[in-house]
């Protein structure tokens, strides 16, 4: 499992499927696609944007249908559709926690999950961390939780001391569309976990 998610931008963004082509080229292993806003036809003139060998990479939000017409392989459940979705067999599933207490009653129905805001949102003006400092988790109790939220390339090891799975990022990647690989780029260069001996 990869230790590094980007997360689309909600809003659209020029050229954005051959950005995330050159994402994946660069190293990407697992990529959201979140646009609350779109129809489903609008996520499918984008998923047949995408080069055939990323689509198993690409987990969606919304539009379900198009996990079997395109092969994906994950899919993100939201936090209100949680307890009435129903799972369909060989797929990846992903849900988000903003609170610590939900996240160890839940986060062992996922096969990974994000926990949000770690730190204060990038993307989001006044979406604020509720987490202190000295916040960590229990990793030998929660796996694969990532976390997301205000992660930068000058943070991203901060995830890590915290025993974070991983990391998931956003505003840090696409606030500066133009140089979206570049930045991906360097927040993976610091993306490695620190090693914990219990």
């Amino acid at each position: 499992m990869t230790r590094l998610i980007v997360i689309s931008s909600e809003k659209d963004i020029e050229n954005e499927t051959k950005l995330v082509n050159d994402l994946f080229e660069s190293g990407l292993e697992l990529f959201h696609l979140r646009k609350p806003e779109w129809k489903t036809e609008q996520q499918r003139f984008f998923l047949q944007n995408i080069q055939k060998e990323y689509l198993s990479m690409i987990s969606v939000h919304q539009h379900y249908q198009t996990i079997s017409e395109f092969g994906l392989k994950h899919c993100h459940v939201k936090e209100n559709n949680r307890k009435d979705f129903k799972r369909v067999n060989g797929l990846k599933y992903s849900t988000s926690f903003h609170n610590y207490v939900d996240l160890q009653f839940e986060s062992h129905f996922w096969d990974y999950c994000f926990l949000s805001p770690v730190f204060d949102s990038v993307s989001k003006t006044n979406y604020k961390s509720s987490f202190g400092n000295d916040f960590n988790i229990e990793s030998d109790l929660y796996q694969r939780v990532f976390a997301l939220g205000g992660i930068t390339k000058s943070n991203i090891e901060e995830v890590f001391k915290k025993e974070f799975y991983g990391a998931a990022v956003l505003g840090s990647v696409w606030n500066d569309p133009e140089n979206a690989v570049r930045n991906f780029k360097q927040i993976k260069e610091k993306c490695k976990p620190t090693v914990h001996i219990h």
